[in-house]
């Protein structure tokens, strides 16, 4: 069994990934929508939609991953927009395609490029979901439980914001 704590840190984490990821692609949605277009997967005309579907769908995985009622479908539909992402990051590296905009969203990601290290975030991402798909330990939360769901958010946030600095940072270094 899960303790309680960890499924509410790991869910509210994954939540905040999902939902500033988003808010970043909308902020410049055309920036978002060419970029899914250089993946070179979808044809011309599916671009934009696939763009703004993608958006709505990592918005309500982020949204819904946040109510203990909703968080196992959001879990899954967490799940569906990571394999989805990480698919098409994998298609174009294996193509050899590394010098076009991940689209990942966020300000570290601007001009990165893709890497298998981006799969591997995904990854842990990933991970991140899974404590929303079983049944916690039968204890209810006391006061102390949520000053360590915040404590556990906010690193793992950290973290990962951390890991895409590097990762970003990696990717223009070798471009120098």
């Amino acid at each position: 069994m899960i303790d309680p704590v960890l499924i509410h840190a790991a869910s509210a984490a994954l939540a905040c990934v999902l939902l500033l990821g988003a808010v970043e692609k909308l902020r410049d949605p055309q920036r978002y929508a060419a970029a899914v277009a250089a993946y070179g997967i979808l044809p011309a005309l599916a671009g934009r939609p696939f763009a703004y579907a993608f958006v709505l769908a990592e918005t309500l995985a982020g949204a819904l991953l946040l109510a203990p009622s909703t968080r196992a479908g959001a879990a899954w539909l967490a799940l569906a927009v990571l394999a989805v992402a990480t698919a098409a990051l994998a298609v174009n590296l294996l193509r050899g395609r590394r010098d076009i905009d991940c689209g990942c969203g966020g300000p570290a990601s601007h001009g990165m490029g893709l890497s298998w290290w981006l799969v591997a975030r995904n990854a842990v991402l990933a991970c991140w979901a899974l404590p929303a798909l079983t049944h916690g330990a039968a204890r209810a939360l006391q006061g102390a439980d949520a000053a360590a769901v915040a404590g556990l958010t906010l690193s793992a946030v950290g973290l990962y914001y951390t890991a895409n600095h590097l990762i970003a940072s990696h990717f223009k270094l070798q471009h120098l």
